[in-house]
């Protein structure tokens, strides 16, 4: 694509400001369509089908099978745009989206929902958390580093749809849950800045070279 997506981390690079959380939430949810009393379950990311596209899609279905009301967002762009919408035919597509408008689109969601397994850090996890949205993510290296099961988010196995939709319906019908959850990602999402991850590559550098020294 050559240019930055929504998955480059705003955090690591100071731009946390704009991931407050709930940052003029009701004024931005209504212009997407997503009513106040509304559940949303958000996606955020290039869309491309190895970001685990059709898990994602699969489990919500099984989630409005089951009666569970909520809103489907989706921050991002892509080549599997046109596919992915058929298969979330009710989402509310926000399109590319940078600095403040991503920020703000993203403090809108409720709960981040990210299956991919490809992630190697994951970046977008890192944003939902400093926005103040809970994640549902697969156990994979991009989310298990990040996620404090139960605590921050839940992880699920990466290709079980009954299990991501229980943990969708436990955030969407557990208010309190989804709320306590949310303000402890924000909280450790804090603790990502690059003076301090720096330090601490700086500070194992200086340990290997000492050890050497002896």
């Amino acid at each position: 694509m050559g240019r930055a997506h929504p998955g480059d981390a705003l955090v690591a690079r100071g731009q946390s400001r704009s991931l407050q959380p709930r940052a003029a939430r009701s004024g931005v949810r209504r212009s997407l369509g997503i009513g106040d009393d509304e559940v949303a379950v958000g996606f955020l990311g290039r869309l491309v089908k190895e970001k685990g596209l059709d898990v994602f899609a699969a489990a919500l279905r099984t989630l409005k099978a089951r009666g569970v009301k909520h809103k489907t967002l989706v921050i991002g762009e892509g080549p599997a745009r046109d596919w992915f919408a058929q298969e979330v035919p009710d989402a509310v597509f926000a399109g590319y989206l940078t600095g403040d408008d991503l920020g703000k689109a993203v403090a809108s969601m409720d709960v981040f929902f990210n299956p991919s397994v490809t992630e190697t850090f994951g970046n977008v996890t890192l944003e939902a958390m400093a926005a103040g949205v809970p994640v549902v993510a697969a156990r994979a290296s991009g989310a298990v580093g990040l996620i404090a099961d139960g605590v921050t988010g839940l992880i699920v196995p990466p290709t079980d749809i009954e299990g991501y939709a229980d943990a969708l319906q436990r955030f969407c019908e557990d208010h309190a849950f989804r709320s306590t959850a949310g303000a402890a990602g924000h909280a450790e999402a804090a603790t990502y800045q690059w003076e301090r991850i720096n330090q601490t590559v700086l500070d194992t550098y200086l340990k290997v070279l000492a050890r050497r020294a002896a």
